[in-house]
C-alpha cells in the first residue's frame, strides 16, 4: 500500500512514516516534498491513501484537501493536535474519511487506515449511486420531454408516442435517450422548445 503523508506544520513527518513502515513492512511511505502542493504530491506518488498531519487547524491546509477529493477521490485521514469541532466538520464535508485528534499511538494506525480506507469505499460507492440516479432521472425527463413534443405537435397519444419512439430506436440501433435527445434538437432548431 503506497502511503502520502503530509506534515503541513513539517514537525511528524518522519515519526508518522516510521510508526507506518514499523506496523507493516508492505506499506510504502512517500512524503511531500518541501513546495511541493499536496495536489502535485498526490500526482507524482499515485497514492493509495493521503494522511494529513496538522498541529493546528489549518483552512488553507484543508483547501488542498478540498482540491484532492475532488480531482483524485482517494481516502484522506487527518490527524490534527488541537480539538476544533467547527474545523473537523469542515473537513469531513471537504472530503476527509477519518479525523483524529492528539498524538496516533503505533498500534493504532494499521486499524485507522482500514477503517477510513472502509468508509471512503462506502461514500464512493454511495456517490456513484446518486450520480446513476441523477442520470436515469434525467433520461427519463427528456424522453417525457420528447414524447409530450410528439403529443402537443403531432396529436398523439401518449402510448403511440411512446411506441414511435421505440420504432426509431429500434430502426436506427440507437438508445432511446439518444432518439428522443435528436428529436428534441431537431424540433428546436425548427423552433419549437423541448417543454412544449
Amino acid at each position: 500500500m503506497k502511503i502520502l503523508v503530509a506534515d503541513i506544520d513539517g514537525s511528524h513527518a518522519g515519526e508518522l512514516s516510521a510508526q507506518l513502515q514499523a506496523q507493516d513492512e508492505r506499506f510504502s511511505v512517500i512524503l511531500v516534498m518541501p513546495g511541493e502542493n499536496l495536489l502535485q504530491a498526490v500526482r507524482r506518488s499515485s497514492p493509495d491513501v493521503v494522511i494529513v498531519d496538522m498541529a493546528r487547524p489549518d483552512r488553507d491546509g484543508l483547501d488542498s484537501v478540498r482540491v484532492v477529493s475532488t480531482q483524485q477521490m482517494l481516502p484522506v485521514l487527518m490527524f490534527i493536535d488541537v480539538d476544533d469541532p467547527p474545523f473537523m466538520e469542515e473537513a469531513i464535508a471537504a472530503g476527509v474519511s477519518s479525523y483524529h485528534v492528539g498524538g496516533v499511538a503505533l498500534p493504532a494506525i494499521k486499524p485507522i487506515l482500514r477503517t477510513a480506507m472502509a468508509v471512503f469505499q462506502r461514500m464512493r460507492a454511495l456517490r456513484d449511486q446518486l450520480s446513476d440516479a441523477q442520470l436515469q432521472l434525467e433520461a427519463r425527463q427528456t424522453i417525457e420531454a420528447a414524447k409530450r413534443l410528439l403529443m402537443t405537435r403531432d396529436k398523439m397519444s401518449e402510448p403511440a408516442a411512446h411506441r414511435m419512439l421505440q420504432r426509431r430506436a429500434m430502426d436506427q440501433q440507437k438508445k432511446l435517450l439518444e432518439v428522443a435527445t435528436s428529436l428534441l434538437l431537431e424540433r428546436a432548431s425548427n423552433g419549437v422548445r423541448k417543454d412544449e
